[in-house]
């Protein structure tokens, strides 16, 4: 094999990070559906400016009637609550080609005002030293042998251990071979691999639940049910600080200018309740008790308050 046809073959580190990095950004950028924006609203781009940046808002440039849904920057003052009396909108191209508006509302990812990607890149930068470490704990199962040689030996050894990794059934040597001249030091280490996939899920899970997504538990025991509540509690909450901002967004458009906006998860968790208009400000109590367990007779038993997924 060359050089060339090798150096395909390996896999360097920024790769990793890149694949976590852009899973969860893919992910972060798809949640939420967008109904009734303008023509000129790109939502994928609106998306990326509130994940990017933190903020976004949505403007009808000065002397036109075309909203745009671009990030910005404050012109003048800010008001006792720290939000821009004013605003000009900042286009792909950078801030040198500020775009004035005459009428504007304004959004935020979430309730800290700021970008969630230092936390994901946090997580792929978490993910990517655990899928090294698997890696490298694999690799170590294939090459557990460091073996003395000469050095008119060496091309022979190698062919020799090519051929093995080559799976030949039959393999030839000098008749003047002596097997017992070949001395090796033994560096197998033992094999973690169902471990480290079992943490790089368990990461991954909290990954997928900073975005307020809920990934499924890789636990083999039983949960039981306040393990559950809880789980989902944090993941609707994380949920509900971008989801609530995008709705409150939505209603203060359709009551200032008079559009028809709304937005709402692009996929629905089966295993919780569906929450129609504000539901962020829903009670996390009105979420369906799972009854799981067996009695003799009949199904579940209310009494047993135990995962079903689990079982």
């Amino acid at each position: 094999m060359s050089r060339r046809e090798d150096k395909f073959l390996v896999i360097n580190n920024s790769q990793i990070y890149t694949y976590y990095r852009e899973r969860l950004i893919n992910l972060a950028l798809a949640q939420f559906e967008w109904h009734g924006l303008p023509d000129t609203c790109d939502r994928l781009y609106f998306e990326k400016s509130l994940l990017f940046n933190g903020k976004a808002a949505m403007g009808k440039v000065t002397g036109t009637d075309i909203w745009l849904g671009l990030d910005y920057v404050y012109k003048g003052t800010l008001d006792v609550y720290g939000y821009p009396k004013d605003i000009r909108l900042v286009p792909a191209t950078g801030q040198n080609g500020l775009i004035e508006v005459d009428e504007w509302q304004m959004l935020f990812d979430n309730m800290t005002w700021a970008s969630l990607m230092p936390k994901i890149d946090l997580y792929a930068k978490l993910l990517w030293e655990i899928h090294n470490v698997f890696r490298s704990n694999l690799q170590q199962q294939i090459t557990p042998y460091l073996i003395t040689t000469t050095r008119n030996e060496s091309l022979g050894i190698k062919n020799l251990f090519n051929r093995i990794m080559g799976f030949q059934p039959v393999i030839e040597v000098r008749n003047s071979f002596d097997p017992n001249s070949i001395q090796t030091l033994d560096t197998r280490v033992d094999f973690k691999g169902t471990e480290l996939l079992e943490t790089l899920k368990t990461t991954w899970a909290e990954a997928l639940s900073m975005l307020g997504i809920t990934a499924e538990t890789t636990k083999k025991e039983r949960l039981l049910d306040n393990e559950i509540t809880l789980d989902r509690q944090e993941d609707i909450i994380s949920l509900n600080s971008r989801l609530l901002n995008r709705v409150n967004f939505c209603n203060k458009m359709n009551k200032k200018y008079g559009f028809n906006l709304s937005v709402n998860l692009s996929s629905q968790d089966l295993t919780l309740t569906p929450f129609s208009g504000d539901y962020a400000m829903q009670e996390i109590g009105s979420l369906p008790t799972i009854y799981t367990g067996y009695n003799d007779d009949k199904g579940f038993k209310k009494t047993d308050t135990v995962s079903k997924a689990s079982e």
